[in-house]
């Protein structure tokens, strides 16, 4: 029933992607690129994954699992492909499964922390963005109502996000003793999990500043494209991130393009050169970052211990 309803999202993803690229001319897509600025998302997006690994092993060595470089970028990346065909890239909790034997459940309990302090960190830059939205000026030019009520609905979702880590830190007695009887099996392992204001702070700093490197990737492909300032840029674009948070289909593919195609077009932008400027952002922060993963995972012998533990 799951994977039904994942190809069920993954039809409806591509046939959004399908009109929203149907309606432009393929040399609107493809022509007049400054590939000087993709080089740069390239390098980015590098940046992005390094931050982000480097949280991985410090992660891996919190359970006393300390890994390689190597083996941490495989699994990283690994996760990432499977991630990609979930919803809001939820699959990643699969990324332990990539790693030898020993603390793999109390791993993947640190994986859905992570993932909070990563939603948080797009809701903190999001309600930034709306309030950007709501002030510049620019809806009630374009005759757009403000977007009042995402002011209210998004502090109320960043409050529920950083409240698993939360709970995670002070661990109520009463719940955790519920837990402890409830979860079967080795899960009974998430419930002696600590978090440490210190390691709170890391982890919601590191999503920070990963949000903002992936943010500066999005400028850099839409300054490929066409003119754009820095302060519009980056602040549309963690409101476009924010509906990617739906769980509408696959890894946000087709949701994020239709919004950001919405968003920068309410400010005057035209939608061959959002549509194309998303495309290759996706394609150069996740996509070509995944193949790579999955790939490395096969030829090595990371694959063979991933079907072992499934089975």
């Amino acid at each position: 029933m799951k994977w039904l309803r994942h190809s069920i999202l993954l039809v409806l993803a591509v046939g959004v992607l399908a009109v929203l690229i149907g309606r432009q001319r393929w040399g609107d897509l493809t022509g007049q690129v400054d590939w000087r600025w993709l080089i740069g998302a390239g390098i980015l997006s590098a940046v992005y994954w390094f931050v982000r690994v480097a949280r991985w092993r410090w992660m891996t060595a919190m359970e006393g699992r300390r890994i390689g470089w190597g083996r941490a970028w495989v699994s990283m990346l690994a996760g990432l492909g499977v991630g990609l065909i979930t919803p809001v890239r939820s699959g990643e909790i699969v990324r332990p499964m990539f790693l030898p034997k020993g603390s793999r459940v109390r791993l993947v309990g640190w994986v859905v922390i992570e993932r909070m302090f990563d939603l948080s960190a797009v809701l903190t830059l999001g309600i930034l963005g709306l309030f950007y939205m709501v002030f510049s000026g620019a809806l009630l030019s374009a005759g757009v109502s403000a977007p009042w009520w995402l002011l209210l609905v998004a502090p109320l979702l960043l409050a529920c996000t950083l409240g698993v880590p939360l709970l995670v830190h002070y661990k109520p007695d009463g719940l955790w003793r519920f837990l402890a009887r409830v979860l079967p099996g080795k899960a009974r392992q998430l419930a002696h999990a600590r978090l440490t204001w210190r390691q709170f702070g890391i982890f919601y700093a590191v999503s920070i500043l990963a949000e903002a490197l992936s943010l500066l990737s999005v400028f850099l492909c839409l300054s490929s494209r066409g003119e754009i300032s820095l302060i519009t840029a980056t602040c549309l674009a963690p409101v476009v991130a924010l509906g990617s948070l739906l769980p509408a289909g696959p890894g946000g593919f087709g949701i994020r393009e239709g919004t950001a195609a919405f968003v920068f077009g309410v400010f005057g932008f035209s939608e061959p050169m959002i549509l194309a400027a998303y495309l290759s952002n996706t394609l150069i922060i996740l996509v070509i970052p995944a193949a790579i993963g999955v790939a490395a995972a096969w030829i090595s012998d990371v694959t063979k211990t991933f079907v072992q533990t499934a089975a």
